[in-house]
Parts: C-alpha cells; sequence; structure tokens
C-alpha cells in the first residue's frame, strides 16, 4: 500500500513540476512584458522579417497621403530607400521595442466591451516604427506625411479578456504548483519503502520532462503558423517569434534535464549503498 501511494503522489509531484516548468516560461517570456519585448527585441535585426516590415512601410508611407498612382510611382524608390535607412539608424530598435510595449499592453488589455469583435491573440502596433519613418520622409522630402490612423496589425484570433485572460492569471501562479510539487515529492519519499528507488525515478520523470520540452522547442517553429489571411509582417512575425520561442525553451530545458539526471544519479547511489548494507546485515 505504500508503495502505491508513493507511487501516486510522485506521479503527481512529476505533472505539477511539467505544469509550474511550463507556466514559468509562459509567464516569464510572455505574459510580462520585460520578458516579451527580450524575447521579441532580436527581430528587429531578423533580415527576413525587416524586408517583409520594410515593403509594408512603403506602403503605408505612399498610400497614407493619398497621393496619385503616377506619384507614387515616382517617389516608392526613394521612400524604399528612406525606410530602409530608418531601420538602420541608431534609434530604430528603441521605436521597435516600444511597439512591442505598446503591442503587449494591447494584447493583454481587458476588453472594454463583451460586444466587441474578438480581438486578435497578438496586435501589433506599429505607430512608433511608422511615426519614426514618417518623419524621417517628411524632413527628406519635404512632404509632410500623416501617419495612417491604423497601424495595428493582428496576428492570430484568440479573444481578449477570456481565454487569453485566464491563461495569463493561470501561469503566474507558477511558484505555488512547483511548491506542491515539491511538497508531493517529499511526502513520496518519505512514504516510499525504497527512496533511493523513487528518487531516481523522480529524477529519471524530470529529465523526461527536460526532454520533451526541448523536443518541443524543435518542433514549434515547425507548427507556427497564424491564421489564414494574416498579412506578410504578421506572418513573418509569427515564425519569426516561434522560433526563438522554440531556441529559449530548448536552453531552459537543458537545467532541467541535468537536474532530472543528477537526481537519478544519487537515488540510484543511495539504492546500490542501502542494498548493500542491507546484506551485510542478513
Amino acid at each position: 500500500m505504500r508503495t502505491l501511494v508513493s507511487a501516486v503522489l510522485a506521479l503527481l509531484a512529476l505533472v505539477a513540476t511539467a505544469g509550474g516548468l511550463a507556466s514559468a516560461w509562459i509567464d516569464g517570456n510572455l505574459v510580462d512584458e520585460s520578458g516579451f519585448v527580450a524575447l521579441a527585441s532580436p527581430l528587429s535585426e531578423d533580415a527576413e522579417f525587416q524586408a517583409v516590415l520594410t515593403d509594408s512601410l512603403v506602403e503605408e508611407a505612399t498610400t497614407a497621403g493619398g497621393l496619385p498612382d503616377q506619384v507614387v510611382s515616382f517617389i516608392e524608390p526613394l521612400v524604399r530607400d528612406a525606410v530602409s535607412a530608418v531601420t538602420e539608424t541608431s534609434g530604430y530598435p528603441a521605436a521597435w521595442d516600444r511597439t512591442l510595449r505598446i503591442s503587449h499592453a494591447m494584447t493583454f488589455a481587458q476588453a472594454p466591451d463583451p460586444a466587441e469583435p474578438a480581438p486578435a491573440i497578438i496586435t501589433l502596433d506599429l505607430a512608433p516604427v511608422i511615426g519614426l519613418v514618417t518623419e524621417s520622409l517628411g524632413g527628406g522630402l519635404g512632404v509632410d506625411i500623416p501617419t495612417p490612423e491604423d497601424t495595428t496589425i493582428e496576428v492570430g484570433s484568440l479573444e481578449r479578456g477570456g481565454m487569453l485572460s485566464r491563461v495569463a492569471d493561470a501561469v503566474t501562479a507558477w511558484p505555488l504548483y512547483l511548491a506542491i510539487a515539491a511538497g508531493l515529492a517529499v511526502l513520496a519519499l518519505l512514504i516510499a519503502r525504497r527512496r533511493g528507488t523513487t528518487l531516481a525515478l523522480l529524477g529519471l520523470g524530470v529529465a523526461v520532462i527536460g526532454a520533451v520540452a526541448l523536443l518541443a522547442g524543435r518542433l514549434i517553429p515547425q507548427w507556427a503558423g497564424g491564421a489564414p489571411g494574416l498579412s506578410a509582417v504578421a506572418d513573418v512575425f509569427v515564425h519569426g517569434l516561434a522560433g526563438r520561442a522554440g531556441a529559449s525553451i530548448g536552453e531552459a530545458s537543458l537545467p532541467v534535464m541535468a537536474a532530472g539526471l543528477m537526481a537519478l544519479l544519487i537515488g540510484v547511489a543511495a539504492r546500490l549503498a542501502f542494498g548493500r548494507r542491507r546484506r551485510r546485515f542478513r
């Protein structure tokens, strides 16, 4: 009976560990504003993303002023050169970080009216970047280029204030999940008849959790995909962010695997040591 109770407690401890570690990563890298900015900020240096973003900014800048098609075709190369120059200025990284912070705030804000259409899971607001571009273009061309009224780009489709908010609230309790996991593991060890074996199995379970996370980190970029009809900027952003997330999860999984293997080795060593001692006293 003790063995069965110990096994159940150990299994629950591993489940709580997996949930706590996953929640900790989501909270630190997606729900937390600073973590999200740190995760997505390097996209400002991604060549593919910047090429697609440049095309979008050129289109926004040339169409915002309502210029004739003949004029647009004439100034578009100049605008493209100006936009490319802006993305290489010292002020661009700061504008991109402001874009990410505004977008994060919009994404996790509560919907003001339940009757409104469900906003996207991530809403990119490019206002800081577009403002930097139009200001540079206006000064270079001697033309007042207004900033478009709508500078947002929708990514995905999940109701704000619904499931997204519930998930955000749930993952912030990750310290509690890990504390519960630790308590269950201690109880499993105290109740177990063979504590070395139980510790080894707990370590093996933690190592498996780390290995699964490592595999998931490699597969996430392949699974990433936005909703149908997304803009090119949104699609490249999703894949770029998924690549960054996968790499981050892979890095975070290595200490988990190492800790699990260490517990496994300690458990095996304890099992062998106590096994020899028991055989001596027989």
